[in-house]
Parts: C-alpha cells; sequence; structure tokens
C-alpha cells in the first residue's frame, strides 16, 4: 500500500493560503481608514448623487466615518482570531460587524450628511 505524501510547505505559503484574503481585505480597509482620518476625503464612500459635505461637517464626519472603517478592520481581525477555534462564531461575529457598520454609517451620514439626498436621487 501507498502512502501519498505532499511535501512540507514553505509555512508563509501556507499561511498566506489559510489567512490571506482577510489579511488582503484588512489592509483595504486600513487604507480607507487613513484616507478618511489624515487626508479628510470622504469621496470614495459617498455617492457623488449625494453631493458634497457641508465644509464645517467635513472634518466631523471624516473623523467619525473614519473611526468606524478602523473599527471594522479591527473585527476582521478578531474574526480571523475566532474563526480559527469556531467558524460559526466568526461568520456570526462578522455579520454582526457588518450589521453595526451599516447602522452607524446611516446615523452618521444622516448627523453630518446632506438631508435632502434622497430626493436628489429620485429627480
Amino acid at each position: 500500500m501507498t502512502v501519498l505524501t505532499t511535501a512540507a510547505a514553505d509555512p508563509v505559503t501556507m499561511f498566506l493560503s489559510q489567512h490571506g484574503i482577510q489579511l488582503i481585505l484588512c489592509v483595504l480597509v486600513i487604507y480607507c481608514a487613513a484616507k478618511l482620518l489624515i487626508f479628510h476625503d470622504p469621496d470614495f464612500i459617498r455617492p457623488k448623487e449625494w453631493g458634497k459635505i457641508k465644509e464645517e461637517n467635513l472634518w466631523p464626519y471624516t473623523n467619525e466615518m473614519g473611526i468606524l472603517v478602523l473599527m471594522f478592520g479591527v473585527c476582521i481581525l478578531v474574526m480571523e482570531v475566532v474563526s480559527q477555534y469556531d467558524g460559526l462564531m466568526g461568520l456570526l461575529f462578522m455579520i454582526l460587524s457588518i450589521a453595526v457598520v451599516f447602522y452607524r454609517f446611516k446615523k452618521i451620514e444622516d448627523k453630518y450628511g446632506n438631508l435632502d439626498h434622497h430626493q436628489k436621487v429620485e429627480d
């Protein structure tokens, strides 16, 4: 009887094959948070139809939105650790994180964004 064995893979390759997508997503989220927190550029998260943020609301909007996106990046890393032990709990944690991000995005948009952006879309 022949036993098929695989050659020992490089540890870096093994790590990236198991965690690569989560790491890429985390890097993208950190880039978005940096773009919000450092450059105060909200145009890449808001549709052009919604219009520009008022100048007096620009700094608080980008600050709160940047912190929200940064916390989502932390949630991705926590999900990665949790999913190593229990995949279902990692998935449930990620779904809960996405729901909280959507809720907070709506609240921040209502607080600082243009309140009439829904009418602009309909026109």
